[in-house]
């Protein structure tokens, strides 16, 4: 408070005397006189434990000054040690770093050990660097001791040095404790008033001030009184055991009156306290109080979401942060600065003209005014609480977020996660902060945030509101209109390097960039479950139907899926805590169990769709056997056949039944799954049991039918018999009339008909065989088909003349009506030699027939009469004849017409060509002289290309064995 300086009071000076004779101070000697260069560590520099105690004997250290009372608790009234030593040692002294030197260790040193009576000799065994404790080892006994360093002296020390060490020590502890008794016995004087105000002091300063104040200035004047009077009283008598602490504010005010002395005096301490204090106007110091009042709601202001109810993600985390630091802002650069103006503006109106005067329009008379030194005290505290706002928020804001799991910072880059996917060897002490989702990718597991934003998105939202938090203007210009202020006034914030921040921002760094090793190693975990993940239901089942697996098999992989799907019940969790993650495994886990339920149900579908096919299979067998069984016959043949085949229906029936028995025994596979079958397939195998009996049952109606209905074929079979001489008789004599047609004009429906009586001829005779297998079915007599035999072979002759002669005129048709390059020359001369031998092997089978005969001799001519045309088809169809031999050709025999190879045949009959084969022949073989001169020309060129070839390559060569050269 600014009051304490203005007064000439004690206490202030004395307790900053105090701070420097306390533990947190020692007085420090000049450096160039502590500093000791040691060149050599192996130096002895005392001999032994009594040289030492000599040299610390002459500068008056003995064992007393090492050891404190024990027992009874000290009396501040005597002259008894009841500071530690050790609190006043000066650090400067030390000789090396023992962090950088490790030249201490296992060395030989003298040390003073309880109960403090003389130096021995120890080993060093360990040494607290933040202490500055030593842990030794008595060299004749085994038992460690934890000493101070100003305990302990190593051999390579200047001992006179480690004198002035232990010297200085006793002396800042005799400082401090002398302050100490000095407060103690101030503080418990009692002076029943003697030493407080006068009242016209107390009345002038309540009357200008309000009653807080003037409590506060009789503390101060009461304390700074009795101080004198203390000393006053150590100073006379030297025998006291406290001594008077060297205060310069005390020395300087000694000649300052007691309350006994001249009124006028006072006066002139309180006008001088009036002078120099802010506090003399209760405006003031109600303003004050306000302003604090409002620097205590900012420093209890949440400038970060440090608690939830349950994990968040990321994302949601970072909108409410937002939200809740521009709430914030909003109060501090607006809320904060309106208030506190509002405020002083209210309470330093009512005070007018003066110091505190806020309408002062002169910057010189401003920065001379107590007004100016007031709006320094209010930014400072504002500044003040400002900054314990930011220290205190990020502080939470670190704390709530690093949630104290010490194995996060163990992991490194290297860590895998061995153990179980339930148990989390990461679990923090406070709750998981962030919400996770783990999904699965095409190419491996993610989750719903990505990990490496938390180690970004963290640090960033601290460093954003740091930020902001330097653009909070001062009171100044809103509070002092009448002067002009730089607009870019702010209040003084925590910088971004500021190494509270610095730490805090590492440390928030560093759990989470390590936070990300076993996050990532737990989603590695879930690679294993990819395929499951991934796998088609449809695929997975072709594969097995392809895979033709027996249903043996087909229960050992439901089995496999069942086992696989209780396996995932136990090993993947619900959740998951890894550190501030609170990871979401449900809907994976859900997902990979409902696969393998899929899978399951998939296989056992398979299953019953298979049984289904073997059930209906067997109901098949069943249908087609009672189906053959009850075809309705036919014929007498078909009964027979029927019952051929009943006789092996028990068989059949047994053999399906034992296939029936081996379908049950995988239906009882789906019964130990407790799979329950659509109600068609519980018919369907029901119906496969009970169709052995309706078999058997049916095979008694079948033969009773069959009883019935032989009557009835044999009644047939004489109708059918009947029938059949008839038509024998009626073809006979149709064929009788029929041979005795000659005309040649007609030979295409001659053969036409020819082919068709052949026909009706065999369709008879296959009759025939048909009916007498009947009668020897029905133990009747074979009928005769002799006088069909003997019509077949008569007619066979008549068959063939007509048939043959009707070929040949359509291959003359196709010979002559083509285009000559399609004919077949050979294929010519065959068929008309095969047609004319055919023809000249019937001529003994019609010598009594005449008519038949000139037939057949008729038919021999018109092949004959063809043959002449070969000659002329085989000379047009020379391949060396080109266009001008056509041309010559057409001119010489005079037809008007482009002639070529594919023109048919009957062109060149129609204009004679025959008549001129000896034309046609020539003209032929001076195309093929013009040919051969041609080819020889042709080979007598390439033999010359050939020769120049030849030559320049024989050059080449020449030329590249002169280039080797």
């Amino acid at each position: 408070m600014p009051w304490h300086t203005s007064l000439p009071d004690v206490e202030p000076n004395t307790s900053k005397e105090l701070l420097k004779q306390s533990s947190n101070y020692t007085p420090r000697a000049p450096k160039s006189e502590k500093y000791q260069f040691i060149s050599n560590f192996t130096l002895q520099r005392v001999a032994d434990a009594n040289e030492l105690d000599s040299i610390l004997k002459e500068n008056e250290i003995y064992y007393s000054s090492f050891c404190l009372p024990t027992g009874a608790q000290i009396d501040l009234n005597s002259s008894e040690h009841f500071l530690p030593l050790d609190m006043f040692d000066d650090w400067e002294y030390d000789t090396f770093n023992p962090e950088a030197l490790t030249i201490w260790k296992n060395m030989e040193a003298l040390a003073i050990l309880p109960p403090y009576t003389d130096w021995h000799r120890v080993l060093i065994v360990n040494c607290e660097a933040e202490t500055n404790y030593w842990e030794v080892m008595g060299k004749d006994s085994s038992t460690n001791y934890r000493i101070p360093r100003l305990h302990l002296y190593f051999p390579f020390e200047d001992p006179y040095k480690f004198a002035d060490r232990i010297v200085a020590a006793v002396k800042a502890r005799e400082t401090a404790e002398n302050a100490i008794r000095f407060r103690f016995l101030c503080k418990h004087i009692a002076t029943d008033g003697g030493f407080a105000p006068g009242r016209q002091l107390q009345q002038s300063i309540l009357r200008r001030t309000s009653v807080e104040i003037y409590d506060i200035f009789k503390n101060l004047y009461e304390r700074y009184h009795i101080a004198l009077a203390v000393g006053r009283h150590l100073n006379l008598d030297s025998s006291a055991a406290i001594k008077q602490p060297s205060v310069s504010c005390l020395d300087s005010m000694k000649t300052i009156p007691s309350v006994g002395h001249s009124s006028g005096s006072i006066e002139l301490l309180v006008d001088c306290f009036r002078r120099r204090t802010l506090l003399c106007d209760r405006n003031v110091f109600h303003a004050l109080r306000f302003v604090n009042q409002e620097c205590e709601m900012v420093r209890r202001l949440l400038l970060f979401i440090v608690a939830n109810e349950k994990p968040i993600p990321l994302e949601e985390y970072e909108k409410l942060n937002l939200t809740q630091t521009n709430k914030m802002m909003k109060y501090l650069q607006n809320t904060w600065i309106e208030r506190t103006t509002m405020h002083l503006h209210r309470l330093l109106s009512r005070i007018g003209d003066g110091n505190f005067n806020i309408c002062v329009s002169k910057w010189k008379i401003y920065l001379v005014m107590k007004l100016k030194r007031l709006i320094e005290q209010i930014l400072y505290r504002m500044q003040d609480a400002l900054r314990d706002l930011l220290l205190d928020s990020t502080a939470t804001y670190v704390n709530y977020l690093v949630n104290d799991c010490n194995a996060i910072l163990s992991a490194g880059d290297d860590y895998s996660w061995d153990g179980n996917l339930i148990d989390s060897p990461f679990e923090p002490k406070r709750p998981a902060v962030f919400y996770l989702t783990l999904e699965m990718g095409q190419e491996s597991p993610y989750y719903s945030t990505d990990p490496d934003t938390f180690p970004e998105t963290l640090p960033r939202i601290m460093d954003d509101i740091l930020k902001e938090c330097h653009f909070i203007h001062t009171i100044e210009p809103s509070l002092m209109q009448h002067l002009i202020f730089a607009e870019n006034l702010f209040l003084s914030s925590v910088g971004l390097l500021d190494p509270s921040i610095v730490k805090r921002r590492a440390a928030l760094l560093e759990y989470y960039q390590k936070s990300l090793f076993p996050l990532r190693a737990y989603a590695k975990r879930y690679v294993e479950y990819k395929e499951l993940f991934f796998t088609n239901v449809k695929e997975f089942v072709e594969q097995i139907k392809n895979a033709d697996k027996s249903s043996s098999e087909i229960k050992e992989d439901i089995a496999l899926q069942i086992r696989m799907r209780e396996n995932l019940e136990h090993t993947v969790p619900l959740c998951i805590v890894i550190g501030p993650y609170w990871i979401n495994v449900q809907p994976l886990r859900e997902a990979l169990i409902r696969k393998r339920l899929e899978l399951t149900a998939a296989l056992l579908k398979m299953l019953t769709e298979k049984l289904r096919i073997k059930t209906a299979d067997v109901i098949g067998c069943y249908n087609a056997i009672n189906e053959r069984m009850c075809e309705k016959p036919v014929s007498i043949e078909h009964i027979y056949d029927i019952r051929a085949y009943m006789e092996d229906v028990p068989e059949l029936v047994t053999r399906l039944e034992d296939r029936m028995r081996s379908i049950l025994y995988e239906y009882e596979i789906l019964e130990g799954f407790l799979h329950n079958l659509p109600d068609a397939d519980f018919e369907q195998k029901w119906n496969a049991l009970a169709y052995p009996r309706l078999v058997l049952k049916q095979m008694v109606s079948v033969k009773e039918f069959h009883e019935s209905e032989v009557d009835r074929f044999r009644k047939q079979q004489f109708a059918d018999e009947a029938a059949f001489t008839a038509s024998i008789e009626d073809i006979n004599a149709y064929i009788s009339r029929f041979t005795t047609l000659y005309d040649v004009s007609k030979v295409s429906e001659m053969s036409v008909e020819v082919r068709r009586l052949w026909k009706t001829l065999h369709e008879l005779i296959d009759q025939g065989h048909i009916m007498n297998r009947r009668q020897e079915l029905f133990e009747m007599a074979p009928i005769s088909l002799n006088n069909l035999f003997e019509l077949r072979n008569n007619f066979k002759a008549y068959r063939e003349l007509w048939t043959m002669a009707a070929d040949y005129l359509k291959l003359e048709e196709t010979w002559i009506g083509n285009p000559l390059a399609s004919v077949d020359l050979e294929g010519v001369r065959r068929g008309l030699q095969q047609t004319h031998d055919s023809l000249k092997d019937l001529l003994p089978l019609f010598r009594d027939q005449p008519q038949l005969l000139a037939v057949l001799e008729h038919f021999v001519t018109v092949v004959e009469a063809f043959r002449p045309n070969l000659d002329i088809m085989e000379l047009l169809k020379c391949p060396y004849l080109e266009a001008i031999h056509w041309g010559q050709l057409a001119k010489e025999i005079g037809v008007k017409g482009k002639l070529s190879v594919d023109v048919g045949f009957d062109v060149f009959l129609e204009h004679g060509f025959r008549d001129h084969l000896e034309t046609v022949r020539r003209v032929v073989v001076k195309a093929e002289q013009l040919r051969l001169q041609q080819e020889e020309r042709w080979a007598e060129e390439e033999r010359i290309r050939q020769i120049e070839e030849d030559y320049r390559r024989a050059r080449a060569e020449r030329r590249q064995k002169r280039t080797d050269i």
